[in-house]
């Protein structure tokens, strides 16, 4: 066996494991049931709700959707958190909106209808941020379609100390 087989071979069990590893985050529609939920979602290895998301840090969100045009260029992620009732947009960095530079496994945009894209949301959690349950929200839109909502979910979520 060379040494390029046993890389290779070395390679697809790490990609297997970490697929065994990591399990979907269960995630709900969003209120306009027109809009698709994403194929998987995945928050910090949260597997069951609330998922928490630790005050300081980044929360890793990965979201796998279809493309649902061709030619697609410019996408963008929206967040809004809601807590004690009230619903507040949560501004992104536009590094960290724009979901063409934040896809994983090689991806990237323009994208073309069915095509299957995970998009890497980075998404940093304020250490002021209030430590009660909150309903986190997460679209993503096509700024070249009146943007048009190409996936959307909601996820019970906690604000907690790390």
């Amino acid at each position: 066996m060379s040494a390029n087989q046993v890389c290779l071979y070395l390679c697809l069990i790490c990609a297997l494991n970490w697929t065994f590893v990591i399990g979907d985050t269960p995630v709900r529609q969003c209120a306009n049931t027109s809009n698709p939920l994403p194929l998987m979602v995945q928050i910090d290895n949260c597997d069951e709700l609330p998922c928490d998301l630790l005050k300081g840090l980044e929360s890793n969100i990965a979201i796998q959707f279809v493309a649902t045009r061709n030619s697609m260029h410019q996408l963008t992620a929206r967040v809004h958190l809601t807590s004690l009732g009230v619903t507040i947009p949560y501004e992104l960095e536009a590094q960290r909106s724009n979901v063409c530079k934040n896809l994983l496994h090689g991806a990237y945009c323009p994208l073309d209808a069915g095509e299957d894209v995970t998009y890497r949301l980075l998404l940093p959690v304020a250490s002021n941020q209030p430590e009660v349950p909150t309903r986190l929200q997460v679209s993503l839109h096509d700024a070249e379609q009146s943007d048009q909502v190409v996936a959307c979910f909601l996820a019970d979520t906690r604000v907690r100390k790390p």
